[in-house]
């Protein structure tokens, strides 16, 4: 649900995303994610098995990652768009470090001691 300001002075009201009853129905997040959100990180990303988790805490997850790390933005900003009351929260259990450099480290590393490297006997 989306809520907005009408054109009554400070009387908000709610933009309903549902098709039912031609959007006087409010979706509920759990019909939203079954119907909708799962099925968009399946198409986009392909990783997620059969009756694993997945829901509106886990987007929120990604997009506090995803904004650090790929979209360079300033955590303290990520932090209040969360609004988490600490920035450990964010940074700490939020966002995962999955920026191009550790990855090309972690290539490297995998490159110098896999199989075949004589660092491994």
């Amino acid at each position: 649900m989306v809520h907005a300001e009408s054109i009554l002075e400070g009387q908000r009201f709610c933009l309903s995303i549902s098709l039912l009853k031609n959007g006087e129905v409010p979706i509920w997040a759990s019909t939203f994610v079954q119907d909708h959100l799962r099925q968009a990180t399946i198409s986009a990303a392909g990783v997620l098995a059969k009756g694993q988790r997945f829901g509106l805490h886990n987007l929120r997850h990604s997009l506090s990652t995803w904004l650090v790390n790929k979209g360079e933005v300033d955590p303290k900003t990520v932090q209040g768009m969360l609004r988490h009351c600490d920035i450990c929260a964010t940074t700490n259990l939020f966002t995962q470090d999955d920026r191009d450099e550790k990855q090309a480290a972690q290539g490297a590393f995998l490159s110098a001691v896999g199989p075949g490297s004589r660092l491994v006997q």
